[in-house]
């Protein structure tokens, strides 16, 4: 049987394709093409589904070997954003004190932590533009370093909240481009997935480091000593293993930042998406910074004990990252994200609506466990639906203004809780959790956006 040999020839179109940049300062693999013969009738071992035609623009992720050492400084950066957000929340009842001031004032924390978050958000495509990925991780790094050595030394209390712009502007940075990074590397669901367990790993042992500190000493301020430590040692490992290229932008990304922004802006799954993750991260850090203060004045928990049980619920998160990743990959992402959000409200029902601090403690792990799978299964959604060429400027987006929910709802708790009380607590995270079954019904079922 004869056999006839068919070569496809490159398209036009792939010219461009190659020409351009996938990402503006981007560290991801670029976009290549391969060439490819096949005989008819040969359908079977036809490698057809590897080896795509000549011409075919083919995006390649890179393997975690390849990319090992980015991979730990990026997942060092994000435990250090945990250690941050959830030590505030354990800090809060000696915060009050040393100061002299009410949750109002507290409240303001989170307020100027969100402004930091906000203008991240806008910003961070333009700066990677100018300074590649390494570099604008490295400013943040430096960013946040700053801001301990504000916080420290338990200054004037003006000059204390404004620290939070600092940190907030440098995690926000950080966050989005460990996100991006992450989400294009060969099996990006479970390694997100440990990103984010990473994340509550840090969330686990800060306030445990806080509240040691806080009821050992006079010095709860001290626990941001160790904080810059560690900042210290983040900054060096970011700039080291980002070294190639570093602050070093790409020419033609700078001058399609703005387009690149607008374009994802006009996404609405981008749109959908910064809004799930906005509620999102505003469930987790609400829950984990305010639980402490809920009871001790409404449950009359003693400050010593219950400072611990804001780790447990950092502790459920960690696990749920860990143990549902791969089953919420299998089972179905959009299917399972629902399943998640019923079981989480049923925990956190039956911790508004029974006054026990031990079924409150359990309780609350419980819904950290549920809700932990949510950023990271939001990340990789968004890799299959969105344009590859958008993920700096949507991801980033999105993953920074997910994040800003992490200190406008604690903020907005606070300034209720000063007039009504900590127990509106309960219902601000059932209106969360439902806001969010709300927004994920929303995302497209689209199995890839074709870029």
């Amino acid at each position: 049987m004869a056999t006839t040999i068919v070569t496809i020839p490159p398209p036009a179109a792939s010219i461009e394709l190659d020409s351009r940049p996938l990402a503006a300062g981007s560290d991801i693999p670029p976009i290549n093409t391969r060439s490819h013969t096949f005989s008819a009738g040969d359908e079977e071992s036809s490698p057809l589904d590897d080896q795509p035609p000549e011409g075919v623009a083919v995006f390649e992720r890179p393997n975690v070997s390849t990319v090992k050492g980015k991979l730990l400084s990026t997942n060092f950066a994000v435990f250090i954003s945990g250690m941050n957000d959830a030590s505030t929340g354990a800090l809060i009842p000696y915060l009050q004190p040393a100061y002299d001031i009410g949750l109002l004032f507290v409240a303001l924390v989170y307020l100027i932590n969100f402004s930091g978050w906000l203008v991240a958000a806008f910003t961070n495509v333009h700066l990677t533009a100018r300074l590649g990925m390494g570099g604008v991780l490295a400013l943040g790094a430096a960013f946040q370093l700053s801001a301990y050595c504000l916080m420290f030394w338990k200054p004037p209390y003006p000059l204390f909240v404004f620290s939070f712009f600092l940190s907030g502007l440098g995690l926000a940075y950080q966050d989005a481009q460990a996100n991006v990074f992450v989400a294009n590397v060969n099996n990006s669901h479970r390694w997100l997935g440990i990103l984010h367990a990473i994340y509550g790993a840090g969330a686990l042992l800060g306030p445990l480091i806080a509240t040691t500190i806080a009821t050992r000493t006079t010095h709860w301020h001290y626990f941001y000593l160790v904080t810059l430590g560690v900042a210290v040692i983040n900054l060096g490992m970011l700039a080291w293993t980002f070294r190639r290229g570093l602050f070093k932008g790409v020419a033609t990304a700078k001058e399609s930042a703005n387009r690149d922004l607008k374009k994802a802006l006009s996404e609405l799954t981008v749109i959908v998406l910064s809004l799930f993750f906005f509620l999102y991260v505003g469930t987790e850090v609400t829950a984990g910074g305010w639980v402490v203060e809920f009871l001790i004045r409404v449950r009359n928990g003693e400050p010593s004990r219950v400072g611990y049980v804001a780790s447990g619920f950092w502790a459920g998160l960690t696990l749920g990252r860990l143990v549902l990743a791969d089953i919420t990959h299998r089972l179905g992402e959009r299917r399972m994200v629902f399943v998640y959000i019923i079981l989480a409200l049923i925990a956190q029902l039956i911790f508004w609506f029974v006054p026990n601090i031990i079924a409150n403690a359990v309780t609350i792990s419980l819904l950290g466990f549920f809700i932990g799978p949510f950023f990271p299964t939001g990340i990789s959604v968004a890799t299959k639906v969105l344009p590859r060429d958008l993920h700096v400027a949507s991801i980033g987006f999105a993953s920074t203004m997910g994040q800003a929910g992490s200190a406008a709802f604690p903020f907005l708790t606070g300034a209720i809780a000063a007039n009504s009380g900590v127990k509106v607590l309960q219902p601000v995270l059932v209106g969360l959790l439902a806001g969010m079954a709300i927004f994920w019904a929303l995302i497209p079922r689209v199995a890839r956006h074709s870029s």
